[in-house]
């Protein structure tokens, strides 16, 4: 395909998948570069000069944690989390999004018209919300230790991915009813096609490309809820808990994925005093978010707008046309002539 051969789409995609790649094999190959770093440091003399979080000229390249590990590494390791999570989710999604809006194109008009007015209400209610409140519970299991960290995370994904179905199927489904209503559609309706037919002849070719470009911009939205859930301590993975308070309650929350949200998170109360903390995470998922839009407009200007960046047209033939191209069809050839009258 002529989309696979465009620097446009290359470029972002591989940084991403170069991110990943190295999210598995750095902290496989060094492991103690994500261990705690040292608890002070001093200069030259002895004297302690810092202690953790370090800032970016003490730790290189973007400081440490509050445990004095390397923040760079850190999210590095937890990229394979946030960006895969993103990925199965968005795929999870467009699986039931188009199963629902299959259903929903051949629904009677009073279903329809019913399962629509349900959800329009709720496109009303932020994502995020919904999505803290299914949670909220199975953190609590976690923290009470009645669940494993992976299991957690799998439950999250399925979660996140469901509460966006119906809004997903409902848009879907919008599309395949107004594409259904193509004369070409309605003749094979006429003949005794069946639906399965319809699905496969009709709506599968043209909703192919859609999907794609749907496919990807679901994995920036799924990033951005997990921005959200982040800062209401809602992580893929969940969050520890330890009480470092004696006469106050202080908890300090710690992940065991160290994805990019959870970094976050763990770090929320000291946006004011080390904003790096806060900010160097929002980075990696701002870049992320960056890359996967580029790629999404790209595919848009190539799949759906049948623009092609990529490659130079081929010339136009500057042979003549042939003479009977300029005929007029209406004229009658001698013998024509002579059999109409």
């Amino acid at each position: 395909m002529r989309v696979f051969k465009s620097p446009r789409f290359w470029l972002p995609l591989g940084f991403l998948l170069i991110l990943i790649s190295a999210s598995f094999i750095v902290p496989t190959v060094y492991p103690e570069l994500l261990e705690p770093g040292p608890p002070y440091l001093k200069d030259d003399a002895g004297k302690i000069i810092a202690d953790p979080p370090y800032t970016m000229e003490e730790m290189k390249p973007l400081g440490s944690d509050k445990l004095g590990r390397n923040l760079f590494y850190l999210l590095l390791s937890g990229a394979k989390y946030t960006l895969l999570s993103a990925m199965i989710i968005a795929l999870l999604r467009m699986a039931g999004g188009f199963a629902f809006g299959m259903i929903y194109a051949f629904l009677p008009d009073w279903a329809r018209q019913m399962i629509k007015g349900i959800g329009d209400t709720f496109n009303f209610i932020p994502l995020a919300i919904i999505a803290f409140v299914l949670l909220t519970p199975l953190q609590l299991a976690f923290e009470a230790e009645a669940m494993f960290s992976f299991r957690f995370l799998v439950i999250e994904v399925f979660v996140i991915a469901i509460i966006v179905i119906p809004s997903l199927g409902l848009y879907i489904g919008e599309e395949m009813k107004e594409y259904l209503k193509n004369d070409f559609v309605s003749v094979s309706r006429q003949i005794g096609a069946s639906k399965y037919y319809i699905i496969k002849r009709h709506l599968r070719p043209q909703f192919s490309r859609h999907a794609l470009v749907m496919f990807s911009e679901q994995i920036s939205q799924t990033l951005y809820l997990l921005i959200q859930l982040g800062v209401l301590h809602i992580c893929l993975g969940g969050l520890k808990i330890a009480e470092f308070g004696i006469l106050e309650h202080i908890p300090e929350y710690f992940s065991y994925t160290n994805e990019w949200a959870a970094t976050m998170s763990i770090n929320i109360q000291m946006v004011f005093l080390h904003t790096w903390l806060v900010l160097t995470p929002l980075l990696f998922f701002a870049i992320s978010i960056f890359c996967i839009n580029e790629v999404t407009r790209f595919l848009k200007e190539v799949l759906l707008e049948d623009n092609h960046p990529v490659g130079e047209a081929k010339p136009l033939s500057k042979q003549t046309p042939p003479s009977s191209m300029f005929d007029d069809p209406f004229t009658f050839t001698n013998r024509s002539r002579e059999e109409f009258h």
